[in-house]
């Protein structure tokens, strides 16, 4: 085969798959032709269970991947003890709505221990980086019982100021904490 027919047959393609290998106006290019019928259309091969992974399992998604860095698994892994923790705290928060202050409260809480567990496990494995969220939990805990249990006045601007110093602070140990585990988990998964 010649040269320019070949280089034709390359043009031809390049226009079917909505490309052109250079750069002439639709108009003013040849007339296409159309390409043989002869080609049938790619089916994906059988899944081979050798290539699905360890122990069978398919391949991970990419919500259960991130950055090259696998999502953690619990301690408790087969047992989905986070979701049903937060089905509950769901279910005590909306009941506490109906009047039951108490059952509000016990929501709160068991949604604030469930989520905390699963933002501090994804990110001391290097999955995803929850340094905002971390750093903010302890200080409203110690700013809350300072309130509530010392019977301290501590609002005001200048309560704001070390509230969100110190949270910062945490945040920025914690975000470098992220970045350290996150090129271990790369360096295990490689």
């Amino acid at each position: 085969m010649s040269r320019s027919r070949a280089k034709k047959k390359q043009r031809q393609r390049a226009r079917a798959a909505g490309t052109s290998s250079r750069a002439v106006p639709r108009a003013a290019a040849a007339p296409e032709t159309a390409p043989p019928k002869t080609a049938t259309p790619k089916r994906r091969p059988p899944r081979d269970p050798a290539s699905a992974g360890a122990a069978g399992r398919p391949r991970p998604s990419r919500l259960e991947v991130r950055d090259g860095v696998p999502r953690p698994d619990a301690i408790w892994a087969p047992f989905p003890l986070t979701e049903i923790g937060m089905g509950v705290g769901l279910v005590l928060f909306l009941i506490g709505f109906t009047g039951a202050p108490v059952l509000l409260l016990a929501g709160v809480g068991l949604l604030v221990v469930v989520v905390a567990e699963l933002c501090l496990r994804e990110h001391f494995a290097g999955f995803r980086s929850h340094s905002i969220l971390l750093g903010m939990l302890p200080v409203t805990v110690v700013h809350l019982g300072v309130v509530g249990l010392a019977d301290v006045d501590w609002r005001g601007p200048l309560a704001l100021a070390v509230d969100l110093a110190l949270a910062g602070a945490l945040a920025w140990w914690l975000q470098r904490r992220f970045r350290i585990a996150q090129g271990r988990a790369r360096l295990r998964s490689s």
